[in-house]
């Protein structure tokens, strides 16, 4: 967390060794050990997945040099860092191994969470980490945080650390924890419960402050990105980058429950390569709902801000929106219907001096289940719409079937993977990206291993044509994706 957490963290290890003692905040059936007032409660998580993907749409080509969803090279369009060959298909093999350990005395709670990820023979990737996920291999702490909290179900707490934020169904927070690594964020977290209401602020470092070698050439203020053609690079100093966020969520019945929230992003050097200099607010509202098989959800979000350029500062105005709705019925092995569409907007082409950029950027978003399995498309510059439909045949195994079609909102603006990498400009050849079907298998038969498989079938359209083409990607027609993994946990 940075200089600037040294106090807290002492403060919390002080409470650690004088908290009182009172009942442990740990659900009565998890297994732990006592050792005098102590509570000891370990992790174990052990994932081997492989998996297959025919003509990936960010590999090979045109290699972007940022993940910025905001980012743009000279002329508005997708920042190119080099061209490589295209890639025709790619096989993955990985594990992620997590280690932890919780220690509850009295109100107070340390968890610490090791993790260990790679991808088995790989060798350097091209492809940018997105904010909160480490780049392959990786090993560190993926959680690692002091809480306090209060008695009771609904207790208000404070979390301090390395931690997964989740809010709402993760369009603009989510926890990713079906990629390589999953996401963590060091952040402070504060959730109070005032009778149907729950109140929550939260305050994330996303890069700290301080001076750091081959960044972007931009001082304290928002500055711009050099100018037209400019690959300056130079030493920076500056406040880092920082988010912001409070949440209230009203929960008035088990079908009605309204949610408001607000999102603060800001953006300075020393900064990572997936972020670029901006101040963004995310305004956003949710209503949903839980009932008897019945669960639905309808969000909405418009931002603001603005956000360097090359050469100049453009204001921002985006909105987004989306919705789902999933009803299980009694008939034989619990089948589910459910159905979803959204929205996000996008800009449509190079956009000319001093013009608003409407490109709608999803911050930190769960990147497999929202917008299909196949993680090819994120919530931007977006129309999307689907239906599935599930099954529980028998005790521990469920399948899906789904289907998604998925539009560019703006035809000649960008595509974006749902990892937040740039794929390509639109190249105005129409909407359509394509039409996705996915089938997925769980089966957890013990309550310790878990087997999990999918496949996937993307049938590419003419705008995902065209921009892949133009992205030095050949022109594919379809793209097949299919993966195995078995997952052990402990306990």
């Amino acid at each position: 967390m940075g200089p600037r957490a040294l106090p807290g963290l002492l403060t919390a290890a002080l409470l650690l060794v004088l908290a009182p003692d009172a009942e442990a905040q740990a659900r009565p059936d998890e297994p732990s050990l006592w050792v005098g007032s102590f509570r000891f409660r370990p992790l174990l998580e052990l994932r081997v997945r492989g998996e297959m993907r025919t003509d990936p749409v960010d590999r090979g080509g045109a290699l972007p040099s940022s993940t910025a969803v905001l980012g743009e090279g000279p002329g508005g369009l997708v920042p190119v860092a080099e061209q490589a060959p295209a890639v025709d298909d790619t096989w993955t093999f990985a594990e992620r191994a997590r280690l932890g350990l919780a220690v509850t005395r009295g109100a107070v709670t340390a968890t610490v969470v090791l993790q260990d990820a790679r991808e088995l023979g790989a060798t350097d990737d091209a492809r940018l980490a997105p904010i909160g996920r480490a780049a392959l291999p990786s090993f560190g702490p993926h959680e690692a945080f002091v809480e306090l909290r209060d008695d009771g179900p609904r207790a208000a707490r404070f979390r301090l650390g390395r931690q997964a934020v989740v809010w709402g169904d993760g369009r603009l927070l989510g926890a990713s924890d079906f990629s390589a690594t999953g996401r963590s964020l060091d952040a402070a977290r504060f959730e109070l419960p005032l009778g149907p209401l729950d109140l929550e602020l939260l305050a994330v470092l996303l890069a700290p402050p301080g001076d750091r070698l081959d960044a972007p050439a931009t001082d304290g203020t928002l500055g711009t990105v050099g100018t037209a053609g400019s690959t300056q690079r130079t030493t920076s100093s500056g406040p880092g980058a920082q988010l912001f966020g409070v949440r209230a969520a009203w929960h008035g019945a088990p079908l009605l429950s309204v949610e408001a929230n607000a999102l603060s992003r800001h953006v300075r050097s020393p900064h990572p390569e997936s972020l670029t200099p901006s101040d963004v607010v995310a305004l956003g509202g949710r209503v949903f709902g839980d009932d008897r098989g019945l669960r639905y959800a309808v969000e909405g979000v418009y931002e603001l801000g603005r956000v360097a350029g090359i050469g100049e500062n453009r204001d921002v105005a985006a909105y987004a929106g989306a919705a789902r709705v999933s009803w299980e019925t009694a008939l034989p092995w619990h089948l589910t219907f459910g159905a979803q569409g959204a929205y996000a907007s996008g800009d449509d082409g190079p956009l000319a001096p001093g013009a608003t950029q409407k490109r709608f950027d999803p911050l930190l978003p769960e990147e497999h289940a929202l917008h299909g399995a196949m993680d090819l498309y994120a919530w931007s510059n977006l129309i999307e719409g689907g239906a599935d439909v599930g099954a529980r045949p028998m005790d521990g195994l469920s399948a899906r079937l789904a289907y998604r079609l998925a539009l560019l909102a703006e035809p000649t603006g960008r595509w974006t993977t749902a990892a937040l990498a740039p794929v390509g400009d639109g190249a105005d050849a129409g909407r359509t990206l394509g039409h996705e079907v996915d089938a997925l298998v769980s089966y957890a038969r013990w309550d310790a291993v878990r087997f999990d498989a999918g496949y996937g079938l993307f049938l590419f359209g003419d705008a995902a044509k065209a921009t892949l083409e133009g992205a030095g990607r050949g022109a594919p027609s379809m793209q097949h994706w299919a993966f195995l993994s078995t997952t052990v946990t402990a306990p």
